[in-house]
């Protein structure tokens, strides 16, 4: 396993923490949130370990959603420094969300002068945490975006059994047709089996089956876990989900 440490641009205070688990080589890698307007701040901070990183970018959260034209000249400068962000760093991948409330034919639109080899789209629940549809929640679309813009997946297990459980589909079997897009990196978090909205809880504080969703995914993938960080200047808690999947 390639376990994946998620981080926000912001987050300088754990940089005694990253050391100290890189070290130990408890993670393999950074997954790193680009927030909208901290490239400037913040690049000089994260160049400084010699780290392999991946770029998550600003989503529907941030005010990034490609779905809908208006949105558009604000989406395109998120975009961009999420590429400087990635261009700075040497990044394997760049994740992005299909969006909220629009339509997925805008959504390829105001990707597709973005796209490169390092592109990632990733799926969705049905309902985001404020109650907006997402797009992005279904296979289907999810193969649409990758099809139409020629890019690769990121397979979320949270947002699949969320949508499973809102589209009143069985959450494995759910789970087995994105597994057959061929995600390139996976999303990893606890939460509870019959909820339409993502938690990101630690491993052991609900009730999915995690050891099962291991058992589905390919020897040597990057795992990203996206359990809420609960302390502003360790990472304890992440050590304690590195224990659980290694074991």
């Amino acid at each position: 396993m390639n376990l994946g440490l998620k981080l926000g641009s912001p987050n300088s205070s754990y940089e005694n923490a990253i050391n100290d688990l890189w070290q130990k080589k408890v993670f393999q890698y950074i997954e790193l949130l680009a927030i909208p307007n901290t490239y400037k701040n913040t690049i000089d901070f994260w160049k400084q370990f010699k780290i392999p990183f991946i770029i998550h970018a600003p989503h529907s959260g941030h005010g990034m959603n490609p779905s809908l034209k208006e949105k558009e000249v604000e989406n395109a400068e998120k975009i961009k420094e999420a590429f400087e962000f990635a261009n700075s760093l040497n990044a394997e991948w760049i994740i992005f969300h299909p969006g909220v409330i629009g339509n997925l034919n805008e959504t390829v639109r105001q990707y597709s002068p973005f796209v490169d080899n390092r592109f990632l789209i990733e799926n969705k629940p049905v309902i985001d945490l404020n109650g907006n549809p997402c797009l992005g929640a279904k296979p289907e679309e999810i193969k649409f975006l990758m099809e139409k813009l020629g890019v690769e997946f990121c397979f979320d297990f949270g947002h699949a059994v969320c949508a499973a459980n809102s589209l009143k589909k069985e959450p494995m079997e759910f789970i087995k047709e994105f597994l057959k897009l061929k995600p390139r990196l996976y999303h990893l978090t606890d939460g509870f089996f019959k909820n339409e909205k993502d938690e990101h809880l630690h491993y052991g504080k609900g009730d999915f089956p995690i050891k099962e969703f291991l058992s589905l995914i390919p020897p040597n993938s990057k795992i990203t876990d996206e359990a809420k960080h609960d302390f502003k200047d360790n990472l304890d808690d992440f050590l304690e989900d590195a224990k659980y999947l290694q074991t």
